[in-house]
């Protein structure tokens, strides 16, 4: 007989247990990491767990979006975002117009408010539909399933897991559930979204390099293309001829002040607002949770840092968190791809690991360098059909936009 629990936290499950569980699953469903998103997350964290027997055979996490959530996790933010129109430099002025119109008119309507007023589109949406049971970790949704389940366990746990979300949504007052990051290859879950009354549609994409099976560096190199391998020995080159940088790994802790100055800034140049001692803090937090799997790639100027990348180095993938730059130095080199890109892969082939995980966005960059680029579906419930039909024609403008953006990309 199955047992359903609605807990707050993987502290709430013994450790073996969700070591068990997770065997399998990459870095980002580790106790460590989901410690962190719990710290890092302003809202309620939700964790459901199914037990058969006893046995913990199945989780799904989540959190409660609140007005705090970053653009990430909080769908509505993300979805009534003029970027997800994905507009070309060459639209048509008139086309555009029509287009930001028409994306705020179902914004509306989906939130059942007049197509007049002056509030931001995702306060309408969390204004008429509620907040979300938002489930996400790096750059995926999805669920937990024991190892050794077979396709019939793994289909009814799935199941159950999704509406018991369905239902905690409800107690926990939120008005709607999001799986913003479901991939098209998760053709289980994808199915049962859709049984359970889900719309979905594609709304940003997850980047990676692929480094399976690659013995050294030196043999990722000759697998690629000749142009896209002579653009990473150009630029690694063009970075170590700059007699006054230099490159390394160097300690987080040592330098996390640093790295906390450099992420605010990219935060900000990027159109973001950063509290830099609030990234300091949280930067302390991940090391402690994962101290032997943090990893900071930087480049420095005569001994001072002017770019850098936060990532974790697991078994499965290296996973890039973040990247931080001194804008103010003009002559950066190829910080950014060295760091983003050059080291997590060398990072990558040394420990076996099968792939550089570059998370969402930012495609232009990484696909030049050999990065693949896959959709990422944002798939949303309410209780109320109309609501879901209507959130479902937003869906639709919104992912016919973004899957013809996304096929410029190889994946």
């Amino acid at each position: 007989m199955q047992q359903l629990s609605v807990l707050s936290s993987v502290d709430d499950v013994p450790v073996a247990e969700w070591d068990e569980l997770t065997q399998r699953a990459d870095l980002d469903f580790s106790r460590g990491f989901l410690q962190f998103r719990e710290y890092l997350e302003p809202g309620e964290s939700v964790l459901l767990t199914i037990r058969s027997a006893g046995r913990l055979r199945g989780a799904l996490r989540g959190v409660i979006s609140v007005m705090e959530s970053g653009l990430t996790s909080d769908p509505w933010k993300f979805v009534s975002a003029e970027a997800v129109l994905r507009l070309r430099d060459d639209e048509d002025a008139a086309a555009a117009a029509h287009l930001r119109r028409t994306q705020q008119g179902l914004v509306r309507a989906a939130a059942g408010e007049p197509a007049d007023g002056d509030a931001p589109l995702w306060q309408v949406l969390t204004r008429g539909i509620g907040p979300c049971l938002v489930i996400r970790e790096f750059d995926r949704s999805e669920l937990l399933c024991h190892p050794e389940a077979g396709p019939a366990e793994a289909e009814r746990l799935t199941r159950d897991l999704i509406k018991a979300a369905q239902a905690a949504a409800l107690d926990k007052g939120a008005g709607a559930v999001a799986l913003p990051f479901v991939s098209p290859r998760d053709v289980l879950l994808r199915e049962i979204l859709v049984e359970a009354g889900f719309r979905g549609g594609a709304m940003t994409g997850a980047s990676w390099i692929d480094t399976q099976g690659c013995g050294s560096y030196q043999e990722f190199l000759a697998r690629l293309p000749s142009r896209r391998r002579r653009l990473y020995r150009v630029e690694e080159q063009r970075l170590r001829q700059l007699a006054d940088l230099s490159v390394g790994q160097v300690d987080l802790l040592e330098h996390v002040e640093r790295v906390a100055e450099l992420e605010a800034q990219t935060l900000i140049k990027h159109g973001g607002q950063a509290d830099t001692e609030a990234i300091r803090q949280s930067r302390i937090e991940l090391a402690s949770r994962l101290p032997d799997a943090v990893r900071i790639s930087a480049v420095a100027r005569h001994g001072q840092i002017i770019a850098c990348s936060m990532s974790l180095q697991g078994s499965k993938s290296v996973v890039c968190l973040s990247y931080g730059c001194d804008y103010g130095v003009k002559d950066r080199g190829m910080s950014y791809p060295w760091a983003i890109i050059y080291h997590p892969v060398t990072m990558a082939v040394a420990a076996g690991a099968g792939a550089v995980r570059l998370g969402l966005e930012g495609f232009k960059a990484k696909s030049i360098r050999g990065a693949l680029v896959e959709a990422r579906e944002l798939w949303v419930w309410t209780p109320e059909a109309g609501t879901v039909k209507r959130l479902g024609d937003l869906l639709d403008l919104v992912g016919a936009r973004n899957t013809e953006y996304l096929a410029q990309f190889p994946g």
